[in-house]
């Protein structure tokens, strides 16, 4: 066997059960690895009547066939349950260097099931595998908890996975984390995690990755990495992290502003990857592998957050506890960053985190909440102490941050509010969507909001990297779309294809475990580039349609789940703020004034591509034989019928 390790990781946390299984190659042949392999997990063993935090449901830790070795970006995992959040199919993926230490302990896959009687973390150590008493530290941030586990296993060399505070008090948005600032952040994994009281995976792997033809492995790697020299989205990532996007942001109105009622802010430049770079920024740290090397550190050097230190802030790291609530834009743009690192040490996504705290802050505006029902919060735009003391409240789930703590959507069950304040959530299938506002980002990625198989979707799974940064590859979008219209952000040609095509990329992408940042938002490594590695590395004769194959059976098993759910083409929607309001100019040389998205004239052309049931929205049962997934297509028969049932029901 070459590329793959094998074997799977069973462990049982309610009867301290330690399981090895193998992986046979049929399996292997139709998932590939990491989020094939997870999703493919939790939709056969987590039933859509399991609550996402009973013992039953799986946490599971995929990695692919090219983790560990010498191609570009070959250090992620994806790490997929039940969400907590939405209550259909949740996974977040994460970089940093843990990917590739399970990979050399011999393992493809960890899925943890069952509850802790006791705070635990598993230790790992090649085929040594123990369930140990987390009681210590329990409670600690990350990185705390992070050099306890070293010191106790008496290696500084190993790699672990954590949750923070916000994971142990099971808040539905809570992240996983690994190297301290590598996180999963999105669908609530950490609260998952949180809820079976493990606190962490720690890794030490001594062995490699067999690979089938080694010359020509590195001659492909070799040639892909000269390439990035050269390639100009990796020049930009590099300088700057994500944080290169701001100023973009800004002049093509996307940047999210006040709960996204605003595009841009003439002040935007404070927090932009160039001002962080002269004023904050301290060295640099890439992933596994990594060629483009985007990761930064902060240090705050000066006024009331001097010393602070942490790894990051990314874009969509900054930018929901920065501009969407309003910060930022004044005297003291350290708040930002203060911000992105208390939502690190926590263990909570900073998207979603930003997003309910922006979301209260508008219902508040518009007189819909009240101090009476904050607990006496000033919810007002750029309120930096509230917003400082509601990221503490909603970690430890005290005062009024224990309702938001449960999510934007589900907070206004709790707090019995008009539907009103529906509008302001900003969500997809319960999940806040990211700070990339489609009206000047891009009507494909728009759309792409709508289809997510996770809800909320950000530049990880669904962002259509063709429009973002496919103009700066003549030709490109002619080659996979047939002609260079798609490339511009709001234009509706080509868009629908653009999604399927992306989405099933950057599926077969992440069952691999190799970054988006190299395959999408770069385009140095191409799809043909990608068999081509895996081929070498694997020793087997994948093609590109089998390739591309694959991430369609992924994204349709992932649709399969929230069919399961009863969420299907009604539930295909986007805010009402995109479709409705057009975007107000703020600054001058703003580019999308007036600008909707149109999603309704993209979402028919993109079923027929996807062959989904023009009437529920689920997989056909043709499409779903055509892919292999017989028993998914006798699963969803009596789901259609009750589906169906409840459209004329409500009249649907």
């Amino acid at each position: 066997m070459y590329g793959w390790a094998g074997q799977r990781l069973r462990v049982d946390l309610t009867k301290g059960a330690i399981i090895k299984e193998p992986l046979d190659y049929e399996y292997r042949r139709k998932w590939l690895g990491g989020r094939g392999f997870n999703s493919e997990v939790i939709y056969r063993e987590v039933p859509p009547e399991v609550d996402a935090f009973d013992p039953e449901n799986r946490v599971c830790f995929g990695v692919g066939p090219i983790s560990g070795t010498a191609a570009p970006s070959t250090g992620r995992v994806t790490v997929s349950c039940k969400s907590p959040l939405t209550d259909g199919l949740g996974d977040s993926n994460m970089g940093g260097h843990w990917g590739a230490e399970l990979k050399y302990a011999g393992y493809d896959q960890i899925v943890v099931q069952g509850r802790a009687k006791k705070p635990v973390y598993i230790w790992v150590d090649d085929d040594k595998v123990e369930i140990r008493d987390a009681s210590r530290i329990w409670g600690k941030y990350p990185r705390e908890a992070d050099t306890m586990i070293k010191e106790e296993l008496g290696d500084e060399d190993i790699h672990i996975v954590l949750i923070g505070p916000g994971g142990e008090n099971m808040v539905r948005f809570a992240c996983t984390l690994n190297d301290v600032y590598r996180a999963a952040g999105r669908t609530g994994t950490g609260g998952v995690i949180g809820s079976k009281n493990l606190k962490g995976i720690a890794v030490r792997g001594t062995g490699g990755v067999k690979i089938a033809k080694p010359k020509e492995f590195y001659e492909v790697c070799n040639r892909l990495r000269e390439k990035f020299k050269t390639d100009p989205m990796r020049a930009g990532l590099w300088n700057y992290g994500s944080l290169c996007l701001i100023n973009v942001a800004n002049r093509d109105g996307w940047l999210p502003v006040n709960n996204m009622q605003f595009g841009a802010h003439p002040n935007a430049n404070n927090f932009s990857g160039e001002s962080h770079r002269a004023t904050v920024s301290k060295g640099k740290e890439g992933c596994f592998a990594c060629p483009i090397c985007c990761g930064q550190f902060t240090v705050i050097k000066e006024g009331k957050w001097a010393g602070e230190y942490f790894g990051g802030p990314e874009y969509e790291h900054a930018v929901p506890t920065g501009p969407r609530v309003g910060i930022g834009f004044g005297d003291d743009v350290n708040d930002v960053w203060h911000n992105a690192r208390l939502t690190n040490d926590f263990g909570l996504d900073g998207i979603e985190t930003g997003g309910v705290i922006s979301w209260a802050m508008e219902c508040y505006q518009r007189g819909i909440l009240t101090k009476k029902d904050t607990g006496g919060l000033e919810l007002e735009w750029g309120n930096e102490e509230v917003v400082e003391k509601l990221i503490h409240q909603i970690a430890y789930r005290e005062g009024f941050g224990a309702i938001l703590a449960e999510g934007a959507c589900k907070a206004i069950k709790k707090l019995g509010l008009p539907k009103e304040a529906e509008y302001y959530t900003l969500t997809t299938r319960g999940m806040t969507l990211p700070g990339d506002d489609p009206r000047g980002l891009g009507f494909g990625y728009g759309l792409s909001f709508s289809m997510g198989t996770r809800g909320g979707e950000d530049h990880l799974r669904s962002l259509c990297c063709l429009e973002l940064s496919g103009f700066l590859y003549p030709g490109l979008n002619t080659k996979i779309i047939g002609c260079e219209d798609p490339a511009k952000p709001t234009t509706t040609v080509g868009k629908p294809y653009m999604v399927y095509y992306e989405e099933n990329q950057k599926g077969s992408t992440d069952c691999l475990e190799v970054c988006c940042f190299t395959t999408h938002w770069s385009y140095a490594v191409l799809t043909e580039d990608q068999v081509e590695y895996l081929n070498a590395c694997t020793g087997l004769d994948f093609t590109v349609e089998e390739f591309q194959e694959i991430g369609e059976r992924l994204i349709n098993i992932e649709r399969a789940y929230w069919a399961k759910h009863l969420s299907g083409k009604r539930e295909d929607i986007v805010p009402d703020r995109f479709t409705k309001e057009p975007m107000p100019k703020t600054v001058p040389y703003q580019t999308n004034e007036g600008a909707t998205l149109p999603l309704d004239r993209m979402l028919p052309t993109y079923y027929v591509y996807r062959d989904y049931d023009p009437e529920t929205g689920f997989p056909s049962e043709r499409k779903l034989k055509q892919l292999g997934l017989e028993n998914v297509a006798k699963d969803l028969k009596p789901y259609r019928e009750k589906y169906k049932a409840m459209g004329k029901k409500a009249g649907k």
